[in-house]
């Protein structure tokens, strides 16, 4: 088990989940020493999902230290069917967001194709040789209506309208797509809207800090079940930006959005388990900042705490009503007799949590 802080919320990191991200992104005989303890404790056939997408990234730094192993004859061919299968995601992906901007909508890049770049494109991504495993996209707000027109007219289909700002769609080869109106809940929602667009890459990725902030945010509010993931995401970012890591807007924004507690637990996982170093004024900064309300009841939450989920949605200002009105918003994106007199009944409103 980890440091008792890093578990606040249930959360908990397994030895061998330690060992493999140690094989796979660290150097020299930290990494063999690792993939040693790593290999002779599991069984690399049986593997859960969230290791078994770690493969190809321990497999790219196993070459590069020049391990000679039975087992590299696997992984090299666990890697290739997934490299040929992300370009293959990749490019349909290109082919989505043209079409979008053909018709004036720009979306950023989220989730797994975020850190991924199609070859022989220019790009400042990341080397990261996970499986995409589904596209993630975030459009304005007012646009989600009109993008979501767009995208079942390319023949993605409505699967779940999660919030009014959050619908899942599939296509007939069982592809999901996520569409999203807002990336993070923090209000003023306009305000935070407009700060995550104004920071987004030339090629409408996130921003670095964002990048990270919305890899926390997964990790510890949203879907817990890929922990190592996100650990392995949060390491390669800051690998990659080296100096120019904008630790103080890290910290800025992680009070603004919301999410001083997934960050700085973000950060005390990588330095105990990566020896990431992060300079010695920042987590200091995030200890001493007060946690807002909301964010505590929404991190309890997570740790099963009913009585914290009814305290949140108070805190919000939902109706108890809410939940129904949401599947209800829903069947807007559906066929049926009388939708449009239906749908006119319907009144957008803005979220605080999404």
């Amino acid at each position: 088990m980890i440091s008792r802080f890093v578990s606040f919320g249930g959360y908990r990191l397994e030895p061998v989940q330690k060992q493999l991200l140690q094989a796979a992104l660290l150097e020299g005989e930290a990494a063999l020493t690792a993939w040693e303890q790593w290999q002779s404790s599991v069984d690399i056939e049986v593997l859960d999902s969230d290791s078994y997408a770690l493969l190809p990234q321990l497999y790219q730094n196993l070459l590069a230290h020049n391990v000679e192993d039975f087992h590299m004859a696997r992984l090299k061919g666990i890697y290739r069917r997934n490299w040929y299968a992300n370009q293959l995601k990749l490019k349909s992906l290109k082919g989505i967001l043209s079409d979008l901007n053909d018709v004036g909508i720009k979306a950023i890049v989220l989730g797994d194709a975020g850190f991924c770049s199609e070859e022989g494109t220019a790009s400042n991504q990341l080397e990261n040789y996970r499986p995409i495993s589904s596209f993630h996209l975030l459009v304005h707000g007012d646009r989600l209506e009109k993008t979501t027109q767009r995208l079942k007219e390319l023949n993605w289909h409505t699967h779940d309208v999660l919030t009014q700002q959050f619908i899942q769609f599939q296509n007939d080869q069982k592809q999901s797509l996520y569409l999203q109106g807002h990336l993070f809940w923090a209000i003023p929602q306009d305000y935070t809207d407009e700060q995550v667009w104004q920071n987004a890459t030339a090629d409408w990725r996130l921003s670095p800090t964002d990048q990270f902030l919305d890899g926390c945010a997964r990790m510890f509010f949203r879907q817990r079940s890929r922990q190592i993931n996100g650990i392995a995401d949060a390491f390669l970012l800051i690998r990659k930006s080296g100096n120019d890591f904008d630790w103080m807007r890290l910290i800025t924004q992680a009070q603004r959005y919301q999410m001083i507690l997934p960050v700085r637990n973000m950060l005390t996982l990588l330095h105990q388990v990566l020896q990431v170093s992060v300079p010695s004024w920042v987590l200091p900064a995030l200890l001493q900042m007060p946690i807002a309300q909301m964010e505590w009841l929404n991190y309890q939450v997570l740790a099963g705490d009913k009585r914290s989920r009814v305290r949140a949605i108070l805190a919000q200002g939902i109706r108890p009503l809410n939940h129904l009105e949401t599947k209800l918003f829903g069947l807007k994106h559906r066929s049926f007799p009388g939708k449009q007199i239906f749908k006119n009944l319907l009144i957008p409103k803005k979220s605080t949590f999404e």
